[in-house]
């Protein structure tokens, strides 16, 4: 249509895969996925979303998964732990000792300039990386920069420095070359965090407009007392994001949920509601024999099924796996199977999947079912003589 309008047509179409959740497609219908309107309501900051998304990006057109265990931990452990660690520990220093005042008097002037020079090499690599779409890579190397300026700031132990009189020359210049690294991580994070990296350069090193690329390798000259920049991530409010306790919960309040860890037990043979699309079909990392032994596989014979009104895919399993109640499943399968011809029927399931609350109810395993790149779910049965409550090894 542009072509044929006499306009200027694309020379580059920029993709990306689905965004899964917890290696599972998004779907009203199941009740799986999380809603960022929701995610809104809780005060969840839109940046720690942004940060964990672009942390997956690359220039291929691969999905994206939402793992809700590896969200909380990749943005406190990151985010918190090592970018915005680096400023709350070196501006105590500077603003008690040296009135916000920033220098490197016990640098030699070469080795200033080689810092500065690495730290514009680290600049230039990142803004090539975004170029190129290679989101994730730009946010391991930042990281990586930022365990290295931890680890210089641990060995110097400023705290030690501190102590002494006759080191505050070189207190000075460790607190103000780690924030001159913590401003060369701001303007690299700058695309991906915008408003927490505009705070840092207004708030912080009092400027009086936001980073431009050229300031990651400058020196900057004083700094504003600190202030709090970015707020861990508390599991109350993931529970609640999942909806499996109300924000205020307390910790003994919270229902379990289940984990988005690719070791988890279920993960590797679970096929619990669609069918895979054709590229999931290669084969998995390998894994030890360990791992496979981690995941309970039990003969569970149905004793009622019924299709889930409101859902287009669901069937309401009842399972007996030799327990003393039965259990409920919420299976994928409806287009595959009549629930009434499922009664009586054995099926592998897997027993020792955190329960998951859905919006139809609490789903207390996973059957297993087989798919391939065309259409049809068959559910796997076992051999003759097989009974309820048998292990599968």
């Amino acid at each position: 249509m542009l072509h044929f309008a006499q306009r200027k047509t694309p020379t580059n179409v920029f993709v990306h895969g689905f965004i899964t959740f917890s290696g599972e497609k998004m779907s009203k219908s199941r009740g799986t996925g999380i809603s960022p309107q929701r995610y809104i309501e809780l005060g969840l900051e839109p940046e720690w979303l942004r940060y964990y998304i672009a942390a997956k990006l690359n220039a291929h057109v691969e999905d994206i998964d939402f793992g809700p265990d590896d969200f909380l931990a990749r943005v406190n452990s990151d985010l918190v732990g090592k970018y915005v660690n680096i400023a709350s520990r070196a501006a105590g220093f500077v603003a008690r000792y040296f009135d916000g005042a920033l220098a490197t008097p016990a640098e030699p002037a070469n080795e200033h300039a080689n810092r500065l020079a690495a730290a514009q090499l680290e600049a230039e690599a990142a803004r090539a990386n975004y170029d190129a779409r290679e989101f994730g890579k730009v946010l391991r190397d930042a990281m990586r920069v930022a365990d290295r300026i931890n680890e210089a700031f641990d060995s110097a132990q400023p705290w030690v420095l501190a102590k002494d009189p006759a080191q505050r020359d070189r207190l000075q210049t460790v607190c103000s070359q780690a924030l001159q690294g913590f401003q060369l991580l701001t303007v690299i994070l700058a695309p991906v965090l915008p408003n927490v990296a505009s705070r840092v350069a207004r708030d912080l090193f009092g400027l009086a407009r936001d980073f431009v690329w050229s300031d990651a390798w400058q020196s900057p000259a004083r700094i504003n007392p600190y202030r709090h920049l970015i707020t861990r991530i508390e599991q109350k409010q993931i529970d609640a994001l999942l909806g499996l306790a109300p924000a205020n919960a307390p910790p003994e309040a919270k229902a379990p949920r289940q984990s988005s860890d690719p070791a988890a037990p279920a993960k590797p043979v679970a096929v619990p509601a669609a069918a895979s699309s054709a590229k999931d079909a290669g084969a998995s990392a390998p894994i030890t024999i360990d791992d496979f032994t981690r995941i309970d596989l039990r003969i569970a014979r149905i004793v009622a099924a019924e299709a889930v009104e409101g859902a287009d895919k669901l069937v309401k399993l009842t399972l007996d796996i030799g327990e003393s109640k039965p259990r409920t499943v919420f299976a994928g399968i409806k287009s595959a199977y009549v629930p009434e011809a499922l009664v009586g029927r054995l099926t592998p399931m897997v027993a020792n999947l955190a329960p998951r609350k859905m919006r139809f109810g609490v789903s207390e395993g996973m059957v297993l079912a087989a798919s391939g790149e065309g259409p049809g779910i068959y559910l796997l049965a076992p051999d003759d003589g097989a009974t309820a409550g048998m292990r599968v090894k």
